[in-house]
């Protein structure tokens, strides 16, 4: 053998022996370890949709716990850092999916993972962007004492729900199944935080009756907590 395809091949199981030591490879070890065979199967046998959906709760909020939040040892996170990979939720969702991939023999192929996440945060951050200026537009433009119609969707007819960004849910609003509440509002908390922008509204009327939002059965008179990002919410029609 050449010396030139020696150093080659020297180089390249000093790569591949750095790709298997790396942080997550050694927690997707870490994670096979712990588990029956019986534990590994079964999560292996499942879709990996369903799998991962399945794992985010439960076994994956401990997981996120102890590796992310209080583990002392902090080399994963960095790890996860350095990729640009800032959420938990995220770093956890590329280590199942690995093991899922390593599992069923298939290339854990990171790199495409690593696209696939970093283009749901542009959307993601898209979204927030878009949504924190109609809000910041609504709190300019209503204040206490103005009489304002609010929207919400309702589920099975009688739980008021809300999207994270209304605007960009493809929501057709329809008075026939939806919420539509007349309401003063009571109280406007000065803006500290965008993703915070609660405030008090008074239920003067409402379009269908029987109504439950958050956990409690709503009416006229009452006050509930109302939000310029979360609510549709427009001006009172004027009479002619």
């Amino acid at each position: 053998m050449s010396f030139k395809y020696l150093l080659f091949f020297i180089v390249f199981c000093l790569i591949g022996c750095q790709d298997r030591h790396d942080p997550l490879h050694k927690t997707i070890e870490e994670i096979e370890s712990s588990w029956t065979e019986e534990q590994l199967k079964e999560f292996s046998e499942k879709p990996d949709s369903v799998a991962l959906a399945e794992i985010h709760f439960g076994y994956g909020m401990d997981f996120r716990n102890k590796k992310f939040r209080n583990e002392k040892d902090t080399t994963l996170v960095n790890y996860f850092h350095s990729l640009d990979i800032y959420h938990e939720d995220y770093m956890s969702s590329i280590i199942f999916a690995s093991l899922h991939r390593k599992l069923n023999n298939k290339p854990i192929d990171l790199d495409e993972q690593l696209k696939l996440i970093h283009s749901i945060v542009t959307e993601v951050k898209t979204k927030e962007d878009k949504n924190t200026k109609r809000a910041i537009r609504y709190y300019k433009k209503y204040f206490k004492g103005d009489t304002i119609l609010v929207r919400m969707p309702l589920r099975n007819k009688e739980y008021a729900t809300r999207y994270s960004y209304p605007e960009d849910s493809e929501w057709v609003y329809n008075d026939s199944i939806d919420l539509l509440i007349r309401g003063v509002i009571k109280e406007k908390p000065k803006l500290k935080d965008t993703m915070d922008m609660y405030f008090k509204l008074q239920i003067l009327s409402m379009n269908h009756d029987n109504i439950k939002f958050v956990s409690d059965n709503i009416g006229i008179g009452d006050i509930i907590d109302s939000d310029f990002r979360l609510d549709i919410i427009e001006d009172v029609p004027r009479s002619r």
